[in-house]
């Protein structure tokens, strides 16, 4: 494969805009009162469920000596550890 060819992309690099990295203090707060869905299961440990509500948020970002505010909704949750979860918020717009 040439320095000119594209390389193929797998699922997870399918990303829309680059990324960097930051080092910045942010609060999320929720603005959606609820959302309604389709329960797939169900558990005495919890449920998954569908929806085609967003999850509406606004985040707060700082940065020691700033602060902007920025409207979204929350797109993927992942359970990284049983003391960390990763959140992925998508911009409405920037």
């Amino acid at each position: 494969m040439s320095a000119y060819e594209e390389k193929p992309t797998s699922v997870g690099e399918r990303r829309r805009a680059n990324r960097r990295d930051a080092d910045v203090h942010l609060e999320v707060q929720i603005d959606s009162e609820s959302i309604h869905g389709q329960a797939e299961n169900i558990s005495t440990a919890g449920v998954f469920f569908f929806s085609r509500d967003p999850l509406k948020v606004t985040v707060k970002l700082h940065d020691g000596v700033t602060s902007q505010s920025y409207s979204g909704k929350l797109v993927r949750v992942e359970r990284l550890s049983q003391e960390t979860t990763g959140y992925a918020i998508e911009f409405d717009r920037l």
